[in-house]
Parts: C-alpha cells; sequence; structure tokens
C-alpha cells in the first residue's frame, strides 16, 4: 500500500515536473517573441554636419535657451529639411546627396556649385539652388507632385491683430514649385489672403489639398484648400464643444491635437480626458490628474463625430523608498498612414515608446525606440503615408537623419 502510494507520488511528481519545463520554455519562446515585437532599431542614413554651407545646417544654438525651429519630412523616399536657423530648405536623397536648396542669401552664402558654374566650370547640373528671403520659417509639408509648403512668420509691420477673435494674424504658408520657385503664398482664404493665427502643424493628402491647423483663444481652426490653392472649408473645433467621454465621474476636456485623414475628408481629434483629485483626508479638489485619451474622428462633410477611439495611456512607474506609484501619461499624436492606423510616440528612460492602433481598435502595436536621449539633444520625427517614421537627430557635434521601418509591422493588417 505504501508502496503503491510512493508510486502515484512519483508519477505525480514527474507530471509536475514535465509541467513545469513546459511552462518555462512556453515562457521563454513567449519573451523571445515579446522581445522581437517591442524592439526595433533605427537605421541612421545619413549625418549632416554644422555649417552655414549647403549641405551643413545651423544647429549652435541647441545648448542655448529657446525654442529650435528645424523640422525633417520624408516623401516618396526623399527628405527635405527646413532649417529654420539658417533660413532655408534642403532637399536630400535618402543617401545624404543634396538636390536643391531654396536659401535667404543674407544668412547663407553662395552654394559651391553655383560659384563653380559662374566660374565657368563644365559641371554636370545635379543640383539646383533658389534664394528667397525667408524671415521665420516653420514647418514643411510636400504634395505628390513634389510641390513644398513651408509656413513662415511674417515680418512685425506686416503682422495683424484680429480685435474680433483677439488673436494675433502672423503667419502664411509659402508655396514653392517642384523645381523650387516661389509661386504665390496662401493665408485664410487663399492665395493673397490675411495671415493665419499661430499654425500649429500643416498637411497634404492623396488628394494633393493642403490643410492648416492653427491655434487660436478658443481651440483650434482648420483651414483646407483644394490643390489649387482654393479654401474649401473652414472648420472651427472650439474647447467648449468636445465630444464628451462615458465615465462615472466629471471630465474635463483639452484639446490636444488635430490630423486630417490621408484619404478622405476627415479630421482626427486628440483630446485628453482630466478629472479632479479628491484630497483623501480633506475631501476637497486638490488637483486634476488624467484619466484617458481619445481620438473622435469628425466627418467634415457632415459635422458630425464618430465612435470615440480610446488610446491606451502610458504608465510611468516611479519608486518612492518601499513603494512604487504608477502614473498614466497621454501619449504625443505622431500621424496617421494611408491604410488608416494611428501612430502615437511618448520618450522614457532609454529612448521612446511607440503605439499603433487600428481606427476600430482591433488591433494595437506597442514597439521600442532605443535611443540616449542624454545624447540627443533636439528631435523631430516624421511620419509618411506608408507608416514609416524618420526623424532628424541632433547631438552636440552633428546632425543625422534615421529612419525605423515601422511599415513593416502594419503591412499585414488591413484596414
Amino acid at each position: 500500500m505504501l508502496y503503491l502510494y510512493s508510486k502515484k507520488i512519483k508519477k505525480h511528481g514527474f507530471f509536475v515536473l514535465v509541467l513545469l519545463v513546459f511552462s518555462l520554455c512556453l515562457s521563454l519562446l513567449s519573451c523571445n517573441r515579446q522581445q522581437k515585437l517591442s524592439s526595433i532599431e533605427h537605421e541612421e542614413l545619413f549625418r549632416l554636419s554644422y555649417g552655414s554651407f549647403e549641405d551643413e545646417i545651423d544647429l549652435f544654438s541647441l545648448g542655448q535657451t529657446g525654442i529650435i525651429q528645424s523640422f525633417i519630412h520624408m516623401k516618396d523616399g526623399f527628405f527635405y529639411i527646413a532649417n529654420g536657423e539658417a533660413k532655408k530648405v534642403l532637399q536630400l536623397t535618402s543617401f545624404g546627396d543634396l538636390l536643391s536648396i531654396i536659401y535667404n542669401p543674407e544668412t547663407n552664402p553662395s552654394p559651391s556649385f553655383i560659384r563653380q558654374l559662374d566660374q565657368g566650370e563644365n559641371l554636370v547640373a545635379t543640383q539646383h539652388a533658389v534664394s528667397y528671403p525667408f524671415n521665420k520659417i516653420g514647418k514643411l509639408s510636400v504634395d505628390f507632385n513634389k510641390t513644398l509648403y513651408i509656413t513662415e512668420e511674417l515680418p512685425l509691420e506686416r503682422q495683424e491683430i484680429d480685435k474680433e477673435n483677439n488673436v494675433l494674424l502672423s503667419q502664411v504658408v509659402l508655396v514653392f514649385s517642384k523645381d523650387g520657385n516661389f509661386v504665390d503664398y496662401l493665408g485664410q482664404e487663399g492665395p493673397g489672403g490675411r495671415p493665419f493665427p499661430y499654425i500649429t502643424n500643416i498637411f497634404t493628402n492623396k488628394q494633393n489639398e493642403l490643410i492648416v491647423s492653427c491655434l487660436t483663444t478658443e481651440g483650434q481652426i482648420v483651414y483646407w484648400f483644394s490643390q489649387e490653392g482654393f479654401l474649401k472649408y473652414t472648420i472651427p473645433i472650439y474647447n467648449d464643444a468636445l465630444p464628451e467621454l462615458e465615465s462615472d465621474t466629471l471630465l474635463e476636456a483639452s484639446l490636444d491635437c488635430i490630423i486630417p485623414d490621408y484619404s478622405s475628408q476627415k479630421l482626427y481629434v486628440k483630446i485628453d480626458y482630466y478629472k479632479n483629485y479628491i484630497d483623501p483626508e480633506t475631501k476637497a479638489i486638490a488637483g486634476i490628474d488624467f484619466y484617458n485619451s481619445a481620438v473622435s474622428v469628425l466627418d467634415i462633410e457632415t459635422g458630425r463625430y464618430e465612435e470615440p477611439i480610446l488610446i491606451p495611456s502610458y504608465t510611468e512607474v516611479v519608486s518612492q523608498g518601499y513603494t512604487k506609484l504608477n502614473y498614466s501619461i497621454p501619449y504625443n499624436f505622431l500621424g496617421v498612414t494611408e491604410t488608416g492606423w494611428l501612430f502615437f510616440t511618448i520618450p522614457d528612460q532609454s529612448g521612446f515608446m511607440i503605439q499603433m492602433l487600428q481606427p476600430n481598435g482591433q488591433k494595437i502595436l506597442k514597439n521600442h525606440f532605443t535611443l540616449d536621449l542624454s545624447e540627443v539633444l533636439y528631435h523631430n520625427f516624421s511620419l509618411s503615408q506608408s507608416g514609416i517614421i524618420s526623424a532628424l537627430l541632433a547631438t552636440e557635434d552633428a546632425a543625422s537623419v534615421v529612419w525605423w521601418r515601422t511599415d513593416a509591422l502594419t503591412d499585414s493588417f488591413i484596414r
């Protein structure tokens, strides 16, 4: 009897051991699979030295106080860099070869290839240069015709005050042809119109239309232009008329940013929601806590919002002594691809977290970009319509253009 009982124990123990080993193997395989999915390596395409020559950029003010005004945009494998500090725009190949430059001659020397042509040297014209008296350039976008749109802050004497809406009208969008020649400037009404309020971003879509989002005292206003530059829509999105989020507690909505759909007449409106923090001892309101983020899709033709898309927040763990506190932080809305994936980023201790969502919420992908942020003094991201994330990374010595092939992660899923 004892012998049979002992055999049962041994037999049971053997199966338990097998089960534990099997579970451990599954766990290791799962961890390895998760690590492969959660880390994307960046590819450095080329580097740009600091300087004033045509193939260099001016970022000498990195260590000083103030806002850096240099931005990157990738279109069909070509890179466009607006270097606001030098007042010039560069177009480069993915190998870093300079194709064209639009520059202010007061802050930049004449490009060397122009000087060589002027001196009678027989050169093949593979580079193009155009001078333009930029004042203070900012965000940029490029359509399929390679038309370049770039924001420009007007000189003080040309700025206006909209007394009715209590906003400063200080910016326009400059339009350049694919050859770099100046075409016109766009204001609120289109070509030659009144200046815009502060421009938060500009976009071009599949129809080569320009969309401009502007900040106002009441929220934001979106100006939607046809390919010919004529105003199609003016869409005000005010803070007091944002969609509400279902909750057991009272929420305060805060408009974060607006990004247009790439193919249809829709706007993705990212809203962060906050709730009151109640002090457990005094039972009084002691502040506000972040509650959740959502993207509400606004159909421009109907003027109605679709059901909000809830965006999982980033959780930061902070250790205090023997306790750990979890804080929810909203992601930054990077953009929307042609297939409808929503991209979000947020910096962490070792780089950036990237979160990709399908609009229907059926699929959520989370990955990590490893970067030493102690060395990266400035960064600017750009999302292509195909889902490739590019970045301009500036360190103390030079700037580099890199990309992450995040399109490979979303190509296998259908919208």
